[in-house]
């Protein structure tokens, strides 16, 4: 019980700590931790903690970089006037063999001096 209680607020103030952090450093940030709690499993040692805790931090903070790049990428285009509606088509056979397409697909539109283009239906 008090092993849970200790977990519950360690994790609770991990938490905390990340708010006001952008996406590198709550990937860093995260991938440390489960970094150094797989680290201890595996290993058993501090050296194994504190390698799993390297590593967590450099995978998680890549992530967190890879979709930080992504979500500035689409604020760019948002402010470029570009839209980016996105769905997803699925491919299915029937009974008889044919290919059977469901759903929509993506579409970009981009603002023009006449208006936006791609939207077309």
């Amino acid at each position: 019980m008090n092993k849970a209680i200790i977990g519950m607020t360690i994790a609770t103030i991990a938490t905390g700590s990340l708010l006001g952090c952008n996406k590198t450093e709550e990937g860093a940030s995260m991938g440390a931790i489960v970094g150094a709690l797989a680290g201890q499993a595996i290993g058993g040692d501090t050296g194994g903690t504190l390698i799993g805790a390297g590593v967590g931090a450099l995978v998680g903070g890549a992530i967190g970089n890879d979709q930080e790049q992504q979500q500035r990428a689409n604020q760019q285009q948002q402010a470029n006037g570009t839209t980016i509606r996105r769905t997803t088509t699925h491919e299915t056979l029937d009974e008889n063999g044919n290919v059977v397409k469901t759903g929509t697909t993506t579409t970009t539109s981009t603002q023009t001096s006449g208006g936006y283009t791609g939207l077309e239906d």
